[in-house]
């Protein structure tokens, strides 16, 4: 007789095991190719990975959170203090209900990725990255979300919906699937719907982007409040369908556009890179510039016009600069720690 078959290892298991290995300091080149390789095959791994991180660094934090002891002790039936777990073992130790509070946190504390624990107990979450800062967060639902750089999204799950509220930035949803619950991104006064996909929202000042990689979504303006509907009962709601590889641009009191896209160089920013086919300088410079700091100006509009192709890492102003300079494309007028400006090669 033999014995039941040993069940797969859970990419949980798996992020805690490659964590506490990493963190022992004993890890060699071939595991840590084979890591990167782990991590590089799904964006949950990176999630989870992050997950393993956050309860190395924030369980001393979290001792003596009034609001995390109570939700415990409610979750448990019994009062007990949270212990540091030992340095072999990454998540086992961690008590059931402290990891059913914060497990769409993912992140690290001191990134200020994780939700206050207030806000995890009634039901809404809150993410935000700084300038130059991606991030990968892992909801309730299952659903994966990626950060760009000055991002801040709420998300609140019912037994209904799963809703989104993209306030800044841009990012990039792989959604769990659940059809009997709609999951919701309202940008601005758009809304986007999918169910089981994966698809990238950004806001912008007068304009909100859709790229559509995988499966379908319907995006549609928000309905008008109920007392602009009273006075203006013909408010217009705007609609379309959209398929994978494409793109929806919608600018504020204008038209949308809907069009093909290369849904790779589109999201290139998740892997540190803005891929730019023949586009104007100064557009390139202003992408550019939402990853850092320190920012390019440009003033002169025929250099701004001049078209470029290339790649480029996000926030590195100064490989940018060198690049256009070698290609006599711009030069230096003047530069500091805040800005550097380009002018004409002439």
């Amino acid at each position: 007789m033999t014995g039941p078959a040993a069940l797969p290892e859970t990419a949980e298991a798996a992020a805690s095991r490659w964590f506490a290995r990493k963190r022992s300091g004993e890890m060699n080149a071939r595991e840590a190719a084979e890591l990167d390789a782990w991590l590089a095959a799904d964006p949950e791994h990176r999630a989870l990975f992050d997950q393993a991180e956050y309860w190395w660094g924030a369980a001393s934090a979290l001792r003596g959170d009034p609001d995390i002891l109570k939700l415990r002790e409610e979750v448990t039936g019994r009062p007990r203090r949270l212990r540091t777990p030992p340095r072999r073992v990454i998540g086992g130790a961690m008590a059931a209900s402290l990891l059913a509070v914060v497990f769409g946190g993912w992140q690290a504390m001191d990134a200020g990725l994780i939700p206050t624990p207030a806000a995890l107990i009634k039901g809404e979450q809150t993410f935000r990255t700084d300038v130059g800062q991606t991030a990968t967060v892992r909801l309730r639902d299952g659903s994966v979300v990626t950060l760009d750089t000055d991002t801040v999204l709420r998300a609140r799950e019912t037994p209904e919906r799963r809703m989104i509220w993209l306030s800044r930035g841009q990012a990039f949803f792989k959604v769990a699937h659940d059809r009997s619950r709609p999951f919701t991104v309202t940008a601005g006064d758009k809304v986007v719907t999918a169910v089981g996909t994966a698809f990238s929202v950004r806001v912008q000042k007068h304009a909100v982007e859709v790229t559509l990689v995988e499966g379908k979504v319907r995006v549609q303006e928000a309905s008008a409040p109920p007392l602009i509907q009273a006075v203006k009962p013909a408010v217009r709601v705007a609609a379309t369908e959209m398929t994978a590889g494409s793109k929806l641009v919608a600018v504020e009191d204008k038209g949308w556009v809907l069009r093909p896209v290369d849904t790779a160089k589109a999201e290139s920013w998740m892997q540190g890179q803005l891929i730019f086919e023949d586009r104007p300088l100064g557009e390139v410079a202003a992408e550019l510039n939402r990853y850092s700091d320190r920012k390019i100006v440009i003033a002169d509009q025929a250099v701004a016009a001049t078209p470029i192709t290339g790649a480029f890492a996000t926030g590195d102003v100064a490989a940018f600069v060198s690049a256009v300079r070698s290609y006599h494309l711009a030069a230096v007028t003047s530069e500091n720690g805040k800005e550097v400006a380009l002018g004409s090669p002439e």
